[in-house]
């Protein structure tokens, strides 16, 4: 089931990644060109996609429609072509704004405990592989940036709610 926590262009990338592994590899436009989507749709989920990628993506899979030998390659750009189709914005978040609105692709995402809401029980804190998380007991806890590795243990250790994906 996909909804609002699905993110389409992942979504893309596991679909072209899959095609890739199944391709014969016989013609270059489906050997080369779905090799060279899966590295777009990757950087454009790692946060080093660029404004011309969407664009490219889109002329790249119109040429391997047309040069593709079998059904393979002729429908391998299609989950590319629909999620751009209608999913752009969550392309463009991701170039311009290097922000995944689903909130999956762990590049793009940072885990926040919101003071407000946060007890000082130390869940997180145990919980955290990294040791990401500091704070006294009964206090607000607060999570670096830099030693966070975006598992989510902290988030699915807290019964408060206090840890959000922004």
């Amino acid at each position: 089931i996909m909804d609002d926590k699905t993110c389409m262009v992942d979504i893309a990338h596991y679909f072209i990644e899959f095609l890739e592994s199944e391709s014969c590899g016989k013609c270059v436009p489906c050997r080369e060109g779905v090799r060279r989507m899966r590295e777009i749709l990757e950087d454009i989920c790692a946060g080093r996609g660029e404004e011309e990628d969407i664009a490219l993506l889109e002329s790249m899979s119109y040429a391997i429609i047309d040069g593709s030998l079998c059904a393979l390659g002729g429908s391998a750009p299609n989950p590319v072509l629909s999620t751009i189709k209608y999913f752009r914005d969550e392309y463009e978040a991701h170039i311009r704004e290097k922000r995944c609105p689903a909130g999956v692709c762990k590049e793009l995402i940072r885990y926040a405990i919101t003071a407000d809401a946060c007890t000082g029980c130390g869940a997180c804190l145990k919980a955290c592989p990294a040791e990401a998380i500091s704070g006294k007991k009964k206090k607000p806890h607060e999570i670096d940036e830099a030693k966070c590795i975006k598992c989510g243990a902290c988030m699915e250790s807290c019964k408060f709610d206090a840890i959000t994906v922004e």
